[in-house]
């Protein structure tokens, strides 16, 4: 596709592995037409302290850079539609990657360098390697120079039913204050 936008700038990501670039349009009305290039991320550092050979969703990040065509300023009526369409996105993309009960928790602004961020808050659950996680996501929205950044991201919280080898490396493996902290590093450090 000629003319992509380049991915948002992230905040070093140490321990972070990228997973996935793609660009696509995932809204197209008469001439105008929306551009989106998006990276994933997984942290792969705490892939290794899990002894298991499972392979399964764990602990990722994606960033998106949205470009309206002709470039349109952000308004509140075209970030409402905007913030709509990315979190029904987001869930869905959850749902892909094996989270179940996903349920919206809290909608939020954030401080950001060049505005607000509207974040929201997902409680929702996952299976890794037979041990069943209770899990949280967000995904966060932010105007940007005529365009929208897009930050979503979901990780393990906490072991809900089962013992074994696997859940306890898995309860010593999990920091999720550390995890929500890093998170909200990265999407106010996004450009």
């Amino acid at each position: 596709m000629a003319d992509v936008p380049p991915p948002p700038t992230l905040p070093s990501l140490d321990g972070w592995v990228r997973v996935d670039e793609s660009v696509d349009r995932p809204f197209e009305l008469g001439f105008i037409h929306v551009v989106a290039r998006t990276v994933v991320y997984e942290d792969a550092t705490i892939r290794e302290r899990v002894p298991t050979d499972a392979d399964g969703p764990w602990r990722f990040l994606f960033a998106t850079r949205l470009e309206i065509r002709p470039r349109t300023p952000p308004s509140k009526s075209l970030t409402r539609l905007v913030v709509n369409g990315a979190a029904s996105g987001f869930k869905d993309q959850l749902t892909e990657r094996g989270f179940s009960d996903i349920h919206e928790n809290w909608r939020r602004s954030l401080a950001v360098p060049d505005g607000e961020a509207e974040v929201i808050h997902y409680d929702t659950k996952v299976t890794f390697a037979g041990v069943r996680l209770a899990a949280d996501a967000y995904l966060s929205i932010t105007p940007h120079d005529g365009e929208y950044l897009l930050l979503g991201g979901a990780y393990p919280k906490e072991v809900i039913d089962r013992d074994g080898a696997t859940a306890e490396a898995l309860r010593d493996a999990l920091d999720p204050e550390r995890f929500r902290e890093e998170l909200f590093r990265v999407i106010r450090r996004m450009e």
